[in-house]
């Protein structure tokens, strides 16, 4: 017995010296060296494996697909389940379900999206040139109705909008503007839809729809769609638009008012006309100082036109673009991000634009009262479907506009200390380096909340996430510095989140 007992002690003697030989230290020895008190936190019972790389992994959500009826009366509906895989939305697999199989009859054969934007609740859908091959105004408020009550059925969808290569539908003179959800029969949208165009026209009757108003972003090339309700007065959509675009409103920080605050009227002129070759247009007649006026205000000409061009066109029926005159002078170029453009007759349209379309992602960071504040961030498409893109934003200090608030992410530590990231079945996985986890031990506990829920609340701002898991080299700690538990996946805490300004 006492020579097993000697045999023990030297066998352990030899793994210690082995231990620095090796790299084999445990986690918390090499963070906290001079703490004897540190005890290792006990893991899960089941333990997730290490997240290593980017990955999302495709899933599968139940959806409600809406058709026409056979007598192309009503909607029918049936049930579905919906496929995403990474770098889809779920809106995007939804109109693609619904135009795929041409059997269900809601567009001509053939059509397709050319493009499915999401930002926020708002979903804008754009169809090919196909979808023009129908026989009635009332077919193409069918498809209309069927995309929006399919859409607005998917979790985070508010109101949707549907166009015809990039211009709004035709159904009556009136726009139709963003869709909500509807429950009245089809017949009697139908009508109201007639009743309301014919009383307009005639000057009898306001009507108010939604519409999708594009804005600048600031401190970048991008433009960003916002809802607004807005009342048409006398069958003048183009002067409710104008006078919306006018109104800054409650616009979020993040973007501008497309028209700039200037003392006299920076449009002095707006009508609706057809071109010799048969185009319809919007033709704005701008101020003759309209180039001082928007260096005074650091607008970008670019952006103000392709605000302008994708509100004009996504809002007024069949309206193919815009035509800018400033003072008596058309203008017939434009210095865009990839250089001069020569416009036909003067004319932009929304596809010159369709890439600096983007979207308003939220983020977290610390109020002055210790809250987390939600803050916009405008981004591509393709960087807000990307988990590590969009918390690459919580390691940046904040906007020069954004005041009384500060990052949550301890000074010293980047987005290079995510190691990986997994999103599976709901649940993201982030797996941060041993200098994150170092770097937060000098974090008090409100900053370790509002640090954890800041990552949290920031991912399940998506559908796609439900709850968030953190983990530390592959490993999961029983906490991150002082009580949040992190042996669970985390769900999205709203209690911590600044009421908004009223």
């Amino acid at each position: 017995m006492k020579r097993a007992s000697a045999q023990s002690v030297a066998l352990c003697l030899l793994l210690a010296l082995c231990l620095p030989l090796t790299g084999c230290v445990p986690l918390y020895a090499e963070l906290h060296t001079g703490d004897s008190h540190f005890e290792m936190p006990v893991p899960e019972e089941a333990p997730a494996g290490p997240a290593v790389g980017d990955e999302i992994l495709p899933r599968t959500v139940p959806a409600t697909l809406y058709c026409p009826s056979e007598d192309g009366q009503e909607l029918s509906s049936a049930a579905a389940e919906i496929t995403v895989g990474a770098g889809e939305t779920l809106p995007q697999r939804l109109v693609g379900a619904l135009l795929e199989d041409a059997a269900r009859g809601v567009a001509p054969e053939g059509t397709s999206a050319l493009s499915v934007r999401q930002s926020g609740g708002t979903v804008v859908v754009d169809l090919s040139l196909e979808a023009r091959a129908v026989e009635t105004p009332r077919q193409l408020f069918l498809m209309r109705a069927a995309i929006v009550k399919t859409l607005c059925g998917a979790e985070g969808v508010s109101c949707a909008d549907v166009l015809i290569s990039g211009r709004a539908l035709p159904v009556t003179a009136l726009p139709c503007g963003a869709g909500r959800p509807n429950d009245a029969p089809l017949a009697v949208q139908w009508s109201q839809a007639l009743s309301e165009a014919e009383l307009a026209g005639e000057g009898a009757v306001d009507v108010s729809r939604t519409a999708v108003l594009y804005h600048p972003a600031r401190n970048s090339r991008l433009i960003v769609p916002e809802t607004r309700e807005i009342t048409i007065e006398q069958g003048d959509a183009l002067s409710a638009l104008l006078d919306a675009l006018s109104d800054d409103g409650a616009l979020d920080p993040a973007v501008r008012p497309i028209l700039p605050d200037s003392d006299a009227a920076i449009i002095t002129g707006a009508e609706l006309v057809t071109l010799a070759d048969g185009r319809r247009v919007a033709r704005l007649t701008f101020d003759g100082n309209l180039s001082a006026i928007l260096d005074r205000a650091r607008l970008n000409a670019w952006q103000m036109y392709a605000s302008l061009a994708c509100t004009l066109t996504g809002f007024l029926p069949d309206l193919d673009g815009i035509q800018v005159y400033v003072g008596d002078g058309l203008l017939t170029r434009v210095d865009s991000p990839a250089g001069e453009v020569a416009l036909d007759n003067g004319v932009m349209h929304r596809a010159m634009f369709e890439r600096t379309i983007g979207q308003l992602e939220t983020i977290y960071m610390t109020a002055s009262d210790g809250s987390l504040r939600p803050l916009g961030r405008p981004m591509r498409a393709e960087e807000a479907s990307s988990p590590r893109q969009l918390l690459a934003l919580l390691f940046e200090e904040p906007r020069p506009w954004e005041a009384d608030v500060s990052r949550v992410v301890p000074d010293g530590l980047t987005i290079d200390d995510l190691l990986g990231v997994r999103v599976e079945d709901g649940i993201a996985t982030l797996n941060f380096s041993k200098a994150f986890h170092a770097g937060c031990q000098r974090l008090n506990s409100q900053q370790e909340r509002n640090l954890v829920f800041a990552l949290v609340n920031t991912l399940t701002e998506h559908p796609a996430v439900r709850a968030v898991r953190i983990q530390i080299e592959g490993e999961a700690l029983e906490t991150l510095v002082h009580e949040i538990s992190l042996l669970s996946p985390l769900m999205r805490n709203p209690g911590v989140i600044s009421a908004p300004d009223v």
